[in-house]
């Protein structure tokens, strides 16, 4: 079974949601910042997400929220589970479509939720609510929503097309983190419309009501 050491609003969030919408049991150790001792005899680093995997021949232990997510779809994958099939494009997609894949799964970490974060950290670091760096960051962020914008304009439900993915789960946590971070982003139309329909989905109410 995999257990998921998990801060709510984190971005364990994101793996709680995969394992709701695969409808797979898994188990919750929760705690908040900062994270208890004897999480550090987990993971050293004491970063979240964590997990770890009983069902592999030899236990696993592994962190960092994208490499968790195609771990866990990757793995059921290669078993012939359909669920993880179509949440990861597979299992043997076309190279552009595997490619757009890769990307926006990435687009959500790296162009949405590292730029929040770093709004996040300034302001609790410095005690401002505005310097060149959040100016930055924010104008880096509408760059990129009005990207996300243009591509959802074509009335696509998700991000690569009909299929929901975990490139869904990757964007969708970090408008979760805009929210509880209290980011000033205003979501295009579009975007905005995608996220109700994310947030609409039975597996992610569950995991934020975990």
């Amino acid at each position: 079974m995999i257990t998921i050491y998990h801060v709510p609003n984190s971005r364990s969030q994101r793996i709680v949601w995969l394992m709701e919408e695969m409808q797979e049991p898994y188990r919750l150790e929760t705690f908040g910042i900062p994270v208890p001792e004897s999480f550090l005899a987990v993971n050293p680093l004491g970063a979240v997400p964590t997990i770890t995997d009983d069902d592999a021949d030899t236990p696993i232990t592994m962190f960092e929220s994208i490499a968790i997510l195609l771990y866990i779809t990757g793995r059921r994958l290669v078993a012939g589970n359909e669920a993880a099939a179509a949440l990861a494009v597979g299992p043997r997609p076309d190279p552009a479509h595997y490619a757009e894949h890769l990307q926006f799964l990435h687009f959500g970490e790296a162009d949405l939720a590292t730029p929040i974060g770093t709004i996040f950290r300034t302001r609790v670091f410095t005690g401002e609510q505005t310097n060149a760096t959040i100016a930055d960051q924010l104008a880096q962020l509408g760059k990129r929503l009005a990207f996300l914008d243009s591509r959802l304009a074509d009335g696509r439900s998700f991000v690569t097309g009909e299929r929901f993915t975990i490139a869904d789960i990757s964007i969708g946590y970090a408008f979760l983190l805009a929210e509880f971070t209290r980011c000033e982003i205003t979501l295009p139309q579009h975007v905005a419309a995608y996220w109700a329909r994310l947030q609409a989905r039975p597996g992610y109410k569950r995991s934020v009501a975990e």
